[in-house]
């Protein structure tokens, strides 16, 4: 089939579906774009970013990004793009690109209902009757196990506009394609323009024109497979396969100090050998390395093949908020000194250094753990969503250290760039005696201090 009625790749109209730390990047680069970096044709793209919460459209309108990405001149100074909540707006639109969350719910499963309501909203907006367009691409972004945009995503749409998928007709149908978002939050230096983009797509002149198109402005350059299938598994396993690694030494430092041992002692000695990754202990959250294996491990039991490797890493790494209490609670029975209430600073609850996102952070459950002890927390992180915080365990952040106060511990959860200057010094004028220190990035050592 040679399909010469697919969009124009240069005078296209793009709509990115979610506008969160993965869709605001990609709109952005797409309409920053105004050559194309492989055959350096002149690009006319219109770009509009749709998302569900008008006030979220309103902010990206004024220039202010919540998530502390961008700033407001990079906003609001490029042509060729439009925020926007209204669906009206995206009815001639050539491409879509799906870029909805897809977490996990309260039994640990796929919450596949922001994916599909897309894909619903999709398919009414290229109905025939709702728009003149025809031969519409349709890329999905967010993290899925492998069959989700063939086995749900496209029979939602192919049902709501009543055409054809992948029709050899070339009228009253429309295509698809995945390539998996790796967006790292709070990452400077590893940024959309220089990761290498996984490509593909319904049929192979899809797929092509969809390596092309993400090829035009990711100067990293692309990587396209032979199924929507394998780009679904290639973005699952990157973030499984960290998990498990990272469940390893959480294990072997709970293994390790069991026998007096010095974990990070033990990582440093071995990696002295070429061929050993060295992963710290840590608590793992995040929307990715978090959630990404349980749905591997939910298609795994759907077809019944127990992945057993990738389920007991989950567990470990779950249980790490829950190690890390029971190890404050012991130091803090140890200590000669008793205090009436514990006073606790935390430094940083978001679920990763120099970001603000919330989601999964182990620190959170943490802190509900401490508050059932009465602990009196205070928190400064200057990156976190100070409303979101608060809504989540009712404990407003600082920006910075509260002056004139003193505290029983201190828990050093992130090495974020504004805590570049907290020294020991820093911490000897804000203890007590016999304060206890938990440093889980292992940048401070001493007596009173410990690690995962």
């Amino acid at each position: 089939m040679h399909n010469n009625n697919l969009p124009n790749i240069s005078n296209c109209i793009v709509a990115v579906i979610g506008l969160g730390y993965v869709g605001l990047p990609l709109s952005l680069a797409i309409a920053k774009n105004k050559n194309c970096l492989r055959s350096d044709k002149k690009l006319n793209r219109r770009v509009i970013g749709y998302d569900l919460n008008s006030q979220r459209i309103r902010e990206l309108k004024e220039g202010f990004d919540k998530n502390i990405v961008f700033k407001k001149k990079e906003l609001i100074d490029l042509k060729f793009i439009e925020y926007t909540n209204d669906l009206e707006d995206l009815k001639n639109v050539d491409i879509f690109i799906v870029t909805v969350p897809t977490p996990i719910d309260k039994k640990k499963e796929p919450d596949l209902s922001l994916i599909k309501k897309a894909s619903f909203e999709i398919g009414k907006i290229i109905n025939s009757d709702n728009t003149k367009k025809d031969n519409q691409i349709i890329i999905f972004e967010s993290t899925f196990y492998p069959g989700i945009t063939e086995e749900i995503c496209i029979p939602i749409i192919e049902k709501t506009s009543k055409k054809k998928f992948n029709s050899s007709v070339l009228k009253n149908t429309f295509y698809c394609g995945y390539s998996p978002e790796r967006i790292n939050p709070g990452d400077q230096n590893n940024t959309i323009d220089n990761i290498v983009k996984v490509t593909s797509g319904s049929n192979p002149e899809v797929a092509i024109w969809i390596d092309n198109f993400y090829g035009s402005f990711i100067k990293a350059g692309t990587h396209k497979v032979k199924s929507i299938k394998v780009a679904e598994a290639a973005k699952i396993i990157e973030n499984t396969q960290r998990d498990i690694n990272i469940a390893l030494v959480n294990e072997l430092a709970i293994f390790f100090k069991k026998l007096g041992i010095d974990t990070n002692e033990v990582l440093d000695a071995a990696a002295t050998k070429w061929n050993f990754h060295k992963y710290r202990p840590g608590l793992v959250g995040g929307h990715c390395i978090g959630v990404d294996p349980y749905y591997l491990t939910y298609k795994a039991n759907q077809i019944g093949f127990k992945a057993s490797l990738i389920s007991s890493g989950r567990k470990i790494n779950d249980f790490m908020h829950e190690y890390l209490f029971l190890e404050i609670i012991s130091q803090i029975s140890k200590r000669k000194i008793e205090y009436e209430v514990e006073k606790v600073l935390i430094f940083g609850v978001t679920y990763k250094e120099n970001c603000s996102d919330l989601r999964n952070s182990q620190m959170l459950f943490l802190i509900e753990n401490l508050k059932k002890e009465n602990m009196e927390i205070t928190i400064v992180d200057p990156n976190v969503n100070k409303d979101l915080l608060y809504s989540e365990i009712g404990i407003k952040a600082n920006n910075e250290i509260p002056e004139n106060k003193k505290y029983t511990l201190i828990i050093f959860a992130l090495n974020n760039k504004n805590f570049y200057s907290i020294s020991e010094k820093v911490f000897a004028e804000i203890s007590t005696p016999g304060t206890i220190i938990f440093d889980l990035v292992n940048r401070f050592f001493g007596d009173n201090i410990f690690h995962l």
